[in-house]
This record gives structure tokens, C-alpha cells and sequence, in this order.
């Protein structure tokens, strides 16, 4: 019997952890998201499925329902942009924060970004970043 007690344990483990991967996976298709969204003025994507509500309202000065309205005018108002994904390279999570450092070729210049992203309602949404 406590073999038995020991394999289930371990089963359940190797389940645990395998939980922990899909955090992985879906980091990294944040980051992807937010460069097509980016690429392609998806402000309905961009605004509303891939930032936190802080890093709207800090990219615009507005507040609340303003800051959702702002972030779409602002992306709407940009000229196209031409970011590349090179490579997601290091993900690190843990519980419901998490970075992510990528190559990004942004107007022929390359180089690595590290972006912070948190969780929230069970997505993973990015709150900042930064060039590393």
C-alpha cells in the first residue's frame, strides 16, 4: 500500500507541475498578441485583452473608462509601427506575476525588451516594459 501511496503522490506532482508549463505557454503568447496587436493597430485587442488597466492609465494620463477611450485614440493615431518578434527567450512566473524577455526588431533597431505581466481574471496581461 504505500508504494501505491507514493506513485499517486508522485502522479499528482508531475500533474501540478505540468500546470505550471501552461503559465509558460501563455506568457509567451501574450507577448506575441501584443506585437501582432501592435503591428496591426488592434486597439480593441491591444486596449482591452493585453495591458492592465494601470499601464493604460499611466501610457495616457486618463482615468477609468476615459483611459480605455484614450488608449485607443493614441494607438489609433500612431504611425504604423514595424515590430518584429527575433525570440521570446527567459520566462520566469511566479503565482500571478511574471517576466518575459524578447528580441524585438523595432524600425531595424534590435535588441531585448523585458516585459512584466501579471495576471488577472485568469489572463495574463502585460503591465510593463522596458528595454534590458
Amino acid at each position: 500500500m504505500p508504494r501505491c501511496a507514493l506513485a499517486l503522490a508522485f502522479v499528482f506532482l508531475l500533474v501540478v507541475a505540468g500546470c505550471g508549463g501552461n503559465d509558460k505557454d501563455e506568457v509567451e503568447s501574450t507577448v506575441r498578441d501584443f506585437v501582432k496587436a501592435t503591428n496591426d493597430r488592434d486597439t480593441g485587442k491591444w486596449c482591452g485583452d493585453l495591458v492592465t488597466k494601470d499601464f493604460i492609465e499611466q501610457a495616457t494620463g486618463a482615468t477609468g473608462d476615459e483611459a480605455k477611450s484614450a488608449c485607443k485614440e493614441q494607438l489609433k493615431s500612431l504611425k504604423r509601427p514595424s515590430v518584429r518578434l527575433i525570440r521570446i527567450g527567459r520566462v520566469k512566473v511566479d503565482g500571478d506575476k511574471a517576466t518575459a524577455t524578447a528580441i524585438l526588431d523595432t524600425q531595424g533597431q534590435r535588441g531585448p525588451q523585458v516585459f512584466r505581466l501579471e495576471k488577472q481574471d485568469g489572463d495574463w496581461r502585460i503591465t510593463t516594459g522596458s528595454g534590458g
